[in-house]
């Protein structure tokens, strides 16, 4: 199965949902991973998703990522890639998603 491309924009709270095509039949008990690093095989990410804002929906074949701004308020770099995984309950992976990601907080805040 081959990953889906998707180009988003960090700007506050972060969220978007991907189909998942291809891959298991059951998505029952899958969870998520992301991670954004500077480039592809750079050793340390710049974030690494928390799972519990990763949402695999079994009924819809759909994952949902949300990156509160509580979060993406902290960040301080411009621009880096992503993937998200698929985990199974017996551990198999399955990449659904990945792509480029631009850092575009606000400048003026009160």
């Amino acid at each position: 199965m081959a990953a889906a491309l998707y180009t988003f924009e960090v700007q506050g709270t972060t969220e978007f949902t991907v189909d998942v095509v291809g891959g298991p039949a059951d998505l029952t008990g899958y969870t998520g991973e992301m991670m954004i690093r500077e480039l592809r095989d750079n050793p340390v990410a710049l974030v690494t998703v928390d799972p519990s804002n990763i949402t695999v929906n079994a009924t819809t074949r759909q994952v949902t990522v949300r990156i509160p701004s509580s979060v993406t308020d902290l960040f301080t770099w411009d621009r880096g890639v992503y993937d998200v995984y698929i985990v199974g309950p017996s551990g198999d992976r399955w990449r659904i998603v990945e792509g480029r990601v631009t850092n575009s907080q606000a400048v003026t805040r009160s």
